[in-house]
């Protein structure tokens, strides 16, 4: 098959194209349920993250005291959770367990001001109605710093 008919039939659904009418949207006049798109600094991609997530040592990414692996996780309360909602100090509950999620932040692929929504607060429906199909648990695994409890 030749590279024009390749072009022309980008419209086929098993095309490898996206459709046609796809460009990336940058403006705030976006349809409903779509999200704006962010630039991440350079040094800020997922694979990046990856890279640190898997050599860094757990208590830097905890934002806790150092301890030798395993860490000892601790009981969070709710209160105590709400005390963490700053950029600059941020923990977010998914699925019963905190994370420090401060270093994350800039490394957010739908940018600081998406994943501050969850800053200080069980963050687990928002986390699962976008992001369904990524493991938290494995993605922050050096960031868990323990538990919620009820208070």
């Amino acid at each position: 098959m030749n590279n024009n008919r390749l072009l022309n039939n980008r419209s086929s659904s098993n095309s490898l194209f996206p459709p046609p009418n796809s460009a990336q949207r940058v403006s705030n006049n976006l349809p409903a349920g779509q999200r704006q798109k962010v630039t991440l600094k350079p040094g800020h991609s997922p694979l990046d993250w990856a890279h640190l997530n898997s050599n860094t040592p757990f208590h830097i990414l905890r934002g806790v005291s150092q301890q030798t692996p395993p860490p000892q996780y601790v009981r969070i309360t709710k209160d105590e959770l709400q005390t963490h909602k700053t950029k600059e100090d941020c923990w977010t509950c998914i699925n019963g367990k905190v994370f420090n999620i401060t270093p994350y932040i800039d490394f957010h692929p739908g940018g600081v001001n998406e994943i501050m929504k969850c800053a200080g607060r069980d963050g687990t429906a928002l986390f699962n109605k976008y992001h369904s199909w990524v493991n938290a648990d494995r993605m922050l695994e050096k960031c868990l710093i323990g538990m919620l409890v009820n208070n």
